[in-house]
Formats: C-alpha cells, structure tokens, sequence
C-alpha cells in the first residue's frame, strides 16, 4: 500500500554502463509496483546521470510513469545499451584532428557524442521541475560539489548561475567525466552571471551578483566528491533526509574495492589506486551514515549495493517463493568493468535482473517502500 503522505527520493551512484544497467533494473521493479510516480527527487553521479539523461529523452523531457518506463523506455534502453558504442565512437572522434582541442577536456567531445550516438538533446531547460533533478560534478578548482538542475548550475562557494541554455548532454557528460578517462568538462565563467547569498544564514532571494575567482573551471566526475550521490539527499552529520515525509532510495552500482593490487614502482596505476582508496573511504561514511539512518526507528529507506545477495538479508522464509540469481551470476554482475562501451545483451540481463532482484529484496524487508 503506497503512503500518499510521502515521497520518494532516488540516489543513483556512478559505475559507467554497469551502473546504468543496474539502476534501470532497479527502476523496473519500481514500475511494476506504481513507485515511479512518487519520485519527488533524483540525485544523480556519472552513470546514473547518464541513464536519466536517457529516461528524459525518450520520454520527451517528463519523468515517466510506470506503466511508461515499464512498456515503452525500459525496452528501449536496453536496445540501446547493447547496440551503441559511446567510448569508442568518442574515441574515434579524438582522431580526427578537428577534435584535439579537447584532448584536455575530453567530457566536451562526449557531450557531442552523446548527442550524435545516444541522441541526448535539448537543454537543461526543457526537464521538467518535478521530479527535482541534481545532476552532480566535482569543481576540481575548490574541491565541492557542482550540481545542474533544470534552472540552475554551481556550487555554494562559486555561486549560481542561470542554466537555462546549457546542454543537457555537457551536463550529464560532466557527471560521468571520471579523472584520467574521460577528464573535466571546462566552463568559462565569465560566461554567466554568478549569484550567491552574502552569508550562509541569508534566505533564498537575497542573492548578490559575485565575481568568480578563476576564469575557468574544469569539473569532474561527480564520484570524486560522492559516488553515491546522496549529499543532496541526505545529511550524514544529521543522520536525516534533508527534506521531511521523504522515503530515500540509494542505488550503489559502484565498482567493489579490489583487495589485490601490484604496488610496482613501474605500475602506472599507483596513483590512480590512491585515488581509489580515497574514494571508498568518503563511500564507506557516507554509507556507514545512511545505514545507521536506516536502522533507526523510522526504517524508512533503502539501499541497494551491487554484489550483495539477497540470501543475505532476507530471511529463509522471506525468500521462499521467488526464483533469485545464483551467487556465481552476481558475482559477475558486480565484477562488470566500469566503462561506456556497448553492453552484450547477457550482461545486461544479468545486471538489470540483479538491480531488480535488490529492489526487490528492499521491498520485502520493508514490506512495501511505504
């Protein structure tokens, strides 16, 4: 029985296609039990972004219902996943000489692949205010959270601009621009006109036009700063939804943290491991915060995590009656490589089944979402 006092808030986490195919299977068990329409918010990060960027262009920029998504977008995502190829079209187009001037910032050229090979089009302008989408980056010139919505783009210590006539692909591009892959998406501040309130306790309205202080900024992949996308959400100092009557849903499709890993001094990837290492921890507090949340005695939330199986957190009775993955199928599951390159149509039912099947495992802990 769904509350109709309370709303539903989606955080989907980065993971290149692996995530994308993770959440749509998530998003499926939703529809086939009418949750889609209570969807008040979406956070989103790298993969996550990308699939709803997909979600509103096939469904002429309006969040769908579930009978939507359920007969017509889920389908049509799956074609396309295991049909186009983005990192190799962009790769292709970085050969072409015309396209070396975005050599160091790589996320632009996807932003024109997206547009050539996934058909992202249109403008931040064109979503729909509701559900509230947060599209989030990571300002690699002061190390916070930027975020697009529909009306909006920047972040608190830069301040806001208009976003209006900025492009859907460079926003969703810019979320998945993961550091030594696909690199920063660069914008030209003077550009815009920056707005932000004088003082943090200042309410909305009282903004002042700012000066930003570097010419250009170059923002990141939103998993740097959170992979989870919950900081919109969420408040783990708080340990509370940032917005009352809010059911938060978190979809984790990030890639599990190797135990195995060569420290050659001759290894390319040390830094990069650093990096990793980094990443998981700020994950782990974020997720250490939300559970704790969780176990409280609201209980009113969810997360699903890529790998886990449902054996482990469903009881023998509550998982009587349902034909669940092997472990083996799981496995594989969470061990996808985190890329944007075509998916097998095997390994797309293998991912999305597994997103369901967690979704699925959540609504039976919870015995119903609301």
């Amino acid at each position: 029985m769904i509350n109709k006092n309370r709303n539903l808030a989606l955080a989907l986490s980065g993971g290149g296609v692996r995530a994308m195919v993770f959440h749509a299977g998530a998003l499926l068990y939703l529809s086939e039990n009418g949750y889609l329409e209570k969807v008040s918010e979406i956070s989103s990060v790298s993969g996550g972004s990308l699939l709803v960027g997909l979600i509103y262009q096939n469904n002429e920029c309006t969040w769908p219902t579930s009978g939507q998504y359920r007969e017509n977008l889920y389908g049509s995502i799956r074609e396309l996943l295991c049909s186009k190829d983005l990192q190799f079209r962009t790769i292709l187009a970085l050969l072409n000489p015309v396209n070396w001037r975005y050599f160091f910032s790589r996320a632009n050229l996807v932003a024109k692949m997206l547009e050539k090979t996934w058909g992202i089009q249109g403008y931040l302008s064109d979503i729909g205010s509701h559900p509230v989408w947060s599209i989030n980056g990571t300002t690699a010139e002061n190390g916070r959270r930027f975020r697009f919505k529909h009306d909006t783009f920047g972040d608190y210590l830069m301040g806001y601009s208009d976003a209006s006539d900025f492009k859907l692909s460079q926003a969703v591009a810019m979320s998945a621009a993961f550091p030594g892959g696909i690199g920063p998406l660069a914008i030209k501040t003077n550009a815009y006109t920056w707005k932000k309130r004088k003082s943090w306790n200042n309410p909305e309205g009282e903004e002042v036009v700012v000066l930003p202080p570097f010419k250009k900024i170059h923002i990141y992949d939103g998993g740097v700063y959170d992979n989870l996308g919950t900081e919109s959400l969420f408040d783990p100092g708080k340990g509370v939804p940032k917005k009352e009557h809010t059911t938060i849903l978190v979809s984790d499709a990030g890639s599990p943290f190797s135990n195995t890993f060569s420290m050659n001094p001759l290894n390319p990837f040390r830094l990069k491991r650093i990096l990793d290492i980094c990443m998981d921890q700020s994950r782990a507090l974020r997720v250490r915060s939300f559970m704790s949340y969780l176990q409280g005695d609201k209980k009113l939330g969810g997360y699903l995590m890529i790998g886990q199986n449902p054996n482990q957190i469903l009881s023998k009775e509550e998982l009587k009656g349902h034909c669940w993955q092997t472990h083996q199928e799981i496995k594989l599951a969470s061990q996808y490589k985190t890329t944007l390159s075509k998916i097998s149509t095997t390994d797309f039912d293998r991912i999305s089944r597994h997103g369901y099947e967690m979704a699925k495992s959540i609504d039976i802990i919870k015995k119903g979402l609301f």
